[in-house]
């Protein structure tokens, strides 16, 4: 494989930091995805602005930087472990004083990825935290959630809106890519569901024939989304999962068999960010392995590079 662009090495991979257990998984995540991208790793912990004065249970005075450094420890902890993980990946800490949401979305302007734990935002009933939320919704580039025990499945798995008529350009750009760095199989399931096609009407009776034409569909209109990008990327072996039910039961079901989970987001008209619908929100809570959201451009769309031609392909090794 070919050594990634110049311009792909130099984009970071960011992770936000925090106190929780799941800081330590987005960590191992966010390590191996820079190492896979030979990219740098920026870290990022942010913290309230130190009080003029604190003091500690007997009333004595602490000083202002002891409480900065209590602060920003985690940092300290995580460049130890990165270090002796991934001695080759270049690393680079922030400590952030404010709001975290805005902080990291700042943080990761020309990133190539931004990764988050997945925090429960302090409330036992909120399965994702609501930093994690509002860093998505102003995100400038993709946010992985790092979900799920780390496998070795070497597969990625893709939730396709096969009623997108550029097919999820920037999605599927991103699921390819990390099936090309990992050498995995990659895995497309229709992130869609016609509700007039499967639910006209609700005492219909439907025949296992009519149930298998409706799969069929399905799966030629992911096949022609996935045929300029199978093109592209001959290396990697693409299987297209067609099922009955619930498209995000579907795709919770499979991500128990995969790596990585990777799903299409649309922008927020007129700025960045990503609109979060209900099986993004679906995914986000009950995904078994990570889950990277991808912003779709509203830019006019281009094929990919087809297998042959002498230009470069971001992101291949």
């Amino acid at each position: 494989m070919t050594a990634p662009t110049p311009a792909l090495a130099l984009a970071p991979v960011v992770v936000g930091l925090d106190e929780t257990d799941h800081s330590p998984h987005a960590l191992e995540f966010a390590g191996r995805e820079a190492a896979l991208r030979c990219a740098p790793l920026w870290l990022a912990h942010t913290y309230h602005r130190a009080p003029p004065a604190a003091v500690d249970t007997a009333g004595a005075e602490i000083p202002v930087q002891t409480v900065l450094d209590q602060e920003i420890e985690p940092l300290a902890e995580a460049v130890t472990q990165m270090r002796a993980d991934h001695p080759d990946t270049p690393i680079r800490t922030y400590a952030l004083p404010g709001s975290p949401a805005p902080a990291l979305v700042a943080l990761a302007q020309g990133a190539s990825l931004l990764v988050l734990g997945h925090d429960r935002g302090g409330l036992a009933g909120m399965l994702l935290g609501s930093v994690a939320l509002r860093t998505m919704a102003h995100a400038p580039c993709p946010v992985a959630v790092a979900r799920g025990a780390r496998r070795g499945m070497n597969r990625v798995l893709a939730g396709v809106d096969i009623s997108d008529a550029a097919g999820g350009r920037a999605q599927l750009g991103f699921a390819f890519d990390e099936a090309v760095r990992r050498a995995a199989d990659l895995l497309v399931l229709p992130a869609w569901e016609d509700q007039s096609a499967f639910h006209p009407d609700p005492t219909a009776d439907y025949t296992l024939e009519h149930l298998a034409a409706l799969a069929d569909d399905y799966r030629e209109r992911l096949d022609a989304v996935l045929e300029p990008w199978r093109r592209a990327h001959p290396e990697v072996a693409v299987e297209v999962l067609v099922e009955d039910g619930s498209v995000a039961r579907s795709l919770v079901e499979a991500s128990g068999y995969a790596d990585l989970l990777v799903v299409g987001a649309h922008p927020y008209p007129g700025g960045e960010g990503m609109r979060l619908g209900g099986l993004a929100y679906a995914l986000l809570q009950h995904a078994r392995c990570p889950v990277v959201m991808v912003p779709e451009p509203v830019s006019p769309w281009s094929p990919p590079i087809t297998a042959g031609t002498t230009a470069e392909r971001p992101g291949r090794r």
